[in-house]
C-alpha cells in the first residue's frame, strides 16, 4: 500500500477506537485502559488534529461577520472542548484508582484507592450497613422529626440548632444554613481569618437570590419532586407525607433566599476577597448580639474549641433573613430541613446505577482526597519534557507582557513597579513531595464506616488552617488532574494543572501556533489579570501599586471596553473586566508566538517551522493561531439558531441576535486585534474589524 493509503487506514482505525471508547464510557461499559495507548506517529497525530479542526469550521459563514460562528459553526459534540478534556481526565483517574496498590503509593494514595473501591462496591439502598449508619447518624445529631424512632422526642425540648449545625460541620464538613469560610485576612495576608457567609443551598444559586421567582413558579417543581422522591425512598415515608414535607423544606429555603445576593463570590474565592471585599470584622460575641443568633455556639461546635480571633461578616443581609425565617417557623421544620440536607449529602443519588457509581465515587474522592488523586495523576502523566515546554512558553509570554508594561501611558515609576512584579511571578505545577497525612482506620468493604472516618479527618485538617501564618497556602490548591490556571497574588505565582498538558488539549506535535493559542492564552489571562484595576490598585505585598496618573489612564482605556460590551449586549462590569483580560491575553500570546518564530532559523529549524501549519487545512500558521483560539470555546448550544431549529449556515448577523457572553469571549478580543483583521482580510467597519479598537496590554 502507498503511504497516503496507510495513513488513511490508520486515521480511520484511530477514529473508530476513540469513538467506541467514548461511547462505551457513556453507556456505562468499562472503557479500554487509558494507559495502553496506541502508538501514534507525529504525522498521524497532526493529520487527525487537522481533520478534527477542519470539520468544525463552517466555510459558508464570513469570518469577518461572526468568527465564532465561522470557527465553530459545524460543532456537533454535546460537550465543549473543556468538558471533553475533563471526561478524558475522569477516565484516567478511575483507571488509576482501580489499580492495585503500588510500592510508590503514599499512605493517602492507598487510602484513596481503598475508599474508592469500598464506595463502588457499597449497596445503594436498604443495605444493612447503610441503614445502621444513617440510623446512628440521625439519632446522634439532633433527630429527624419526620422519621418515627429518630429520638426527636428526646431532643426537641432543648434542640439547639446552631450547635447541631456546628457539630455537623466538625464531624462531616457540612455547609447548612450558616456559611463558614476560611480565607486570607485581607487586612493582613500573613494570616487566615474566618468569614461568616452564605451557605450552600438546594435551590440553584441563580434561582436563590433576592430577585428570586415565586415559590409557585413551575421552575421549582422538578426540585420539589426530587426531594419528595428521596424522602420516600430513604425514610420510607408515604407519598402524601413525603410530598408535604418536600414542599415545606423547599418553601423554608426559598424564604432564606430572600437574603442572598450570590454574585461574583459564588463559589467562594479567597483571592477575589482580597481585592473586592469590604466587610465588617468583629468578635463572634459582637456578631451574636448584633444578629440575635448564637454564632459563638455554632463556631465553637464547628472547631471543637473557643475561637477568640475576630471574624468577618460577609453576608449581613442573609443572617438577618436567617433570624427572621427560623423565628417564623416551628423548630421541627428547622430540624427536618437540617437533617434532610445532611442525609442527602451522605447518600447516593436516587438515580444511582452501576454504570454511574464509578463517576459518583470519583467525585467523592475529588472532594475529600484531591491531593491523593493529584499524586497518582502526576506520577502517571507528569514528564520533564512537559515541564520544560511549559517553562519555555511561560518565559516567552512574560517577555511579551514586559514590552506592554513599558508603554508610554504608564508613568515611569509604575513601569518599574510593574516590571518588578512581573519578574517575581513564577509558574508552578503541583508537587507531591510531602503527601498529606490523615489518621484513618479504613475497613475493607465498609464504605459507610470509611466515609464517617474520612469526613471527620478531612474537616479537622481543613479547619487547622486557621492557625497558618506567613502567607498561608491557598485554600483551593490546583491539583495535577485539574485544567485550571490560577493567579496567586499572595504567593506571587501562577498555579497550573497538569491536565492542560494532556491530549486532547495539548500535544507537542500540534505545533507552537496551537500551543500559544490555547495554553498560551490561558496562562496569559492570569498574567494580565495581575495588572488589572483591582490587582494593581490594592497593595498586598509592600509597594506593588500604580500611581495616580497611570490609574487614570487605565480607567480611560477601560471605558473603551465598557462601551464595546454595552454595544454588544448590555452594560456589565464583570464582562468588561473579562474582555479587558481576554483581549490582553490574546495580544500577549500572539506577540509571544511571533517572538518564538523570530528566534527560529529557516535552515536549522526547518522541520519545526513546517509543523506550524496542519496538513489539509488551508491556513497560514497565524490564521491557525486564531482558529485554534476560537475553537476552545465551541459549544453546541451556541451554534443552534435561536428558535432551536437547525439551519445549516443560518447565522444571520444582527445587532443583538447572536450576541452572548460566550461569543464575546471569542469575538470580543478578536475585534480588538489588528493582526486578526489583517490575517482574514476583514474590511474596516465590518463586524469583526471595527474602526475603533480597544487596547491596554
Amino acid at each position: 500500500m502507498s503511504d497516503p493509503v496507510w495513513t488513511t487506514v490508520f486515521l480511520w482505525l484511530f477514529w473508530l477506537l476513540t469513538h467506541l471508547r467514548q461511547n462505551a464510557f457513556v453507556s456505562g461499559e468499562d472503557p479500554p485502559p487509558p494507559f495502553q495507548r496506541i502508538y501514534q506517529t507525529a504525522k498521524a497525530v497532526r493529520q487527525f488534529k487537522a481533520q478534527e479542526m477542519g470539520k468544525h469550521v463552517n466555510n459558508s459563514i464570513d469570518p469577518c461577520v461572526d468568527f465564532y460562528a465561522y470557527a465553530c459553526g459545524n460543532w456537533k459534540s454535546t460537550s465543549t472542548p473543556r468538558e471533553q478534556l475533563q471526561q478524558q481526565t475522569d477516565r484516567d483517574l478511575i483507571q488509576l484508582l482501580e489499580e492495585a496498590v503500588r510500592r510508590e503509593d503514599s499512605v493517602i494514595a492507598r487510602q484513596a484507592k481503598e475508599f474508592f473501591k469500598s464506595c463502588v462496591s457499597a449497596q445503594a439502598q436498604q443495605d444493612q450497613q447503610q441503614q445502621q449508619f444513617l440510623s446512628e447518624f440521625i439519632s446522634q445529631n439532633g433527630g429527624f422529626p419526620a422519621v418515627p424512632g429518630s429520638h426527636w422526642a428526646v431532643h426537641h425540648h432543648d434542640y439547639d440548632w446552631p450547635r447541631v449545625l456546628g457539630t455537623l460541620r466538625l464531624r462531616y464538613g457540612m455547609d447548612i444554613l450558616i456559611g463558614l469560610r476560611l480565607g486570607y485576612n485581607y487586612g493582613n495576608v500573613n494570616e487566615n481569618s474566618l468569614y461568616l457567609s452564605e451557605p450552600s443551598t438546594l435551590i440553584p444559586r441563580e434561582l436563590c437570590t433576592q430577585n428570586r421567582s415565586d415559590i409557585r413558579d413551575s421552575v421549582y417543581e422538578p426540585l420539589e419532586l426530587r426531594v419528595a422522591s428521596e424522602l420516600k425512598a430513604w425514610l420510607a415515608l408515604g407519598s402524601e407525607e413525603s410530598a408535604r414535607l418536600a414542599a415545606d423544606i423547599l418553601s423554608f429555603e426559598h424564604e432564606l433566599c430572600g437574603g442572598m445576593r450570590g454574585g461574583s463570590f459564588d463559589p467562594w474565592d479567597a483571592e477575589e476577597q482580597l481585592y473586592l471585599a469590604n466587610y465588617t470584622r468583629k468578635t463572634l460575641h459582637e456578631f451574636s448580639n448584633l444578629f440575635e443568633l448564637d454564632l459563638v455556639s455554632y463556631v465553637r461546635a464547628s472547631f471543637g474549641q473557643e475561637i477568640v480571633k475576630p471574624v468577618y461578616m460577609a453576608a449581613p443581609e442573609y443572617f438577618r433573613q436567617l433570624k427572621r425565617t427560623v423565628a417564623a417557623h416551628n423548630i421541627s421544620l428547622v430540624a427536618n430541613y437540617i437533617m434532610y440536607r445532611a442525609v442527602s449529602a451522605l447518600n447516593f443519588p436516587l438515580e444511582d446505577r452501576p454504570q454511574l457509581r464509578k463517576k459518583e465515587c470519583l467525585e467523592r474522592n475529588k472532594e475529600l482526597l484531591p491531593s491523593a488523586l493529584g499524586e497518582l495523576y502526576a506520577r502517571q502523566f507528569g514528564t520533564e519534557a512537559n515541564r520544560s515546554d511549559l517553562e519555555q512558553l511561560y518565559q516567552t509570554l512574560k517577555a511579551a507582557l514586559r514590552q506592554s508594561l513599558s508603554a508610554d501611558w504608564l508613568e515611569e515609576g509604575s513601569q518599574r513597579v510593574g516590571q518588578e512584579k512581573l519578574r517575581n511571578l513564577k509558574v508552578q505545577m503541583s508537587s507531591y513531595q510531602s503527601p498529606l497525612i490523615l489518621k484513618l482506620q479504613m475497613e475493607r468493604g465498609n464504605y459507610w464506616h470509611n466515609l464517617r472516618q474520612l469526613l471527620g479527618a478531612v474537616q479537622s485538617q481543613r479547619m487547622s488552617r486557621l492557625s497558618d501564618e506567613f502567607r498561608p497556602p491557598p485554600s483551593d490548591p490546583v491539583e495535577a488532574f485539574e485544567d485550571r490556571v490560577r493567579l496567586r497574588p499572595v504567593q506571587q505565582r501562577l498555579d497550573m494543572g497538569l491536565a492542560l498538558l494532556q491530549p486532547p488539549a495539548y500535544d507537542h506535535h500540534y505545533g507552537h501556533a496551537f500551543r500559544y493559542a490555547t495554553l498560551g492564552v490561558r496562562l496569559a489571562q492570569q498574567l494580565v489579570m495581575a495588572f488589572d484595576d483591582p490587582h494593581w490598585s490594592v497593595g498586598l505585598l509592600e509597594r506593588d501599586t500604580w500611581d495616580g496618573p497611570t490609574a487614570w489612564q487605565f480607567h480611560i482605556r477601560s471605558e473603551c471596553f465598557a462601551r464595546q460590551v454595552e454595544h454588544y449586549l448590555r452594560a456589565n462590569s464583570s464582562a468588561t473586566r473579562q474582555l479587558i483580560t481576554d483581549s490582553g491575553a490574546l495580544s500577549v500570546a500572539f506577540r509571544a508566538y511571533l517572538s518564538w518564530l523570530g528566534f527560529q532559523e529557516p535552515n536549522n529549524d526547518f522541520t519545526s517551522l513546517t509543523n506550524e501549519t496542519l496538513p489539509g487545512l488551508n491556513y497560514t500558521n497565524t490564521a491557525l493561531f486564531f482558529v485554534s483560539y476560537a475553537q476552545q470555546h465551541c459549544s453546541l448550544d451556541e451554534i443552534r439558531s435561536r428558535n432551536d431549529q437547525w439551519t445549516p449556515g443560518g447565522f444571520l448577523y444582527s445587532a443583538r441576535q447572536n450576541h452572548t457572553w460566550t461569543r464575546l469571549q471569542v469575538n470580543g478580543p478578536l475585534r480588538n486585534s489588528a493582526e486578526f483583521a489583517r490575517e482574514f482580510r476583514c474590511p474596516i467597519g465590518s463586524p469583526m474589524n471595527p474602526a475603533t479598537k480597544c487596547t491596554i496590554y
